[in-house]
């Protein structure tokens, strides 16, 4: 009797545990946060001192139509958009009005040497979720959502086009990979900055126009996936009247 009453003594206190814990990570949960509220979010290049990490790649592989390995990379220096949150923690913020530019702010990204790359959106937009973009997570796997309106009942996707031609499309998906951490400019919790290392599933690539000179940069005859990486990208806060406000992730 004495022995059976130890055991659900410590049953009870092991459940004891395991709700204390619960409670803990449920209070932990990750967030972004704006010191005002409603705040606008705009996208900016990576401003850090000394950082290698500022432009974003996307690196396409696949086969050529001989069976080879083949893979094609897509250079972007900046990001742009932005998201506005109604409340000063938000659990995700989904960015419209998307660019990809040179560092000039000119809508131009590169293939190899070549300035002739452009990213069209075609109106979908980047939502970005809270959930495990922290560095306490070894590979920080917040998600990020691809979502694409339709047109005449036909669901648009992100054309990388080279000389107007349009080469690969890239339609809706959801993937982990996304970070979070503060800058660091400007002092702490001021600015976040956001890293990208997310694996595009093969199943959402669509090659276009194969046989077109222009998409000869492209090198392949079928896809097996994609990576999008590096990507440092600083997160600003604003007032609607742009105002400067402090953000930060934790």
């Amino acid at each position: 009797m004495i022995r059976n009453l130890k055991v659900l003594i410590a049953a009870a206190m092991a459940l004891m545990a395991f709700g204390a814990l619960s409670a803990t990570a449920h209070a932990a949960e990750e967030k972004f946060h704006c010191s005002a509220a409603p705040c606008r979010a705009t996208l900016a290049p990576d401003e850090t001192v000394g950082t290698t990490t500022a432009h974003h790649v996307f690196v396409v592989k696949g086969k050529t139509s001989g069976g080879a390995e083949a893979s094609a990379s897509f250079t972007c220096n900046q990001l742009g958009g932005t998201a506005t949150s109604a409340t000063t923690t938000a659990t995700e913020l989904t960015f419209q009005s998307l660019k990809y530019s040179n560092s000039a702010g000119e809508e131009k990204c590169k293939v190899g040497a070549s300035e002739t790359v452009k990213v069209d959106f075609n109106g979908c937009d980047y939502k970005f979720t809270s959930t495990n973009g922290s560095k306490a997570v070894p590979t920080e796997q917040a998600q990020v959502h691809v979502a694409c309106p339709k047109v005449a009942e036909v669901t648009q996707a992100i054309e990388i086009t080279i000389n107007g031609t349009a080469c690969l499309k890239i339609g809706e998906f959801s993937a982990p990979g996304i970070g979070y951490h503060d800058s660091g400019i400007g002092g702490a919790k001021k600015i976040v900055t956001a890293t990208a290392n997310v694996v595009v599933p093969n199943s959402v690539l669509t090659l276009a126009n194969i046989g077109n000179a222009n998409c000869s940069a492209v090198g392949m005859a079928s896809t097996t996936g994609a990576t999008y990486t590096t990507g440092n990208t600083l997160v600003k806060a604003e007032t609607e009247a742009g105002a400067a406000l402090n953000a930060w992730f934790e």
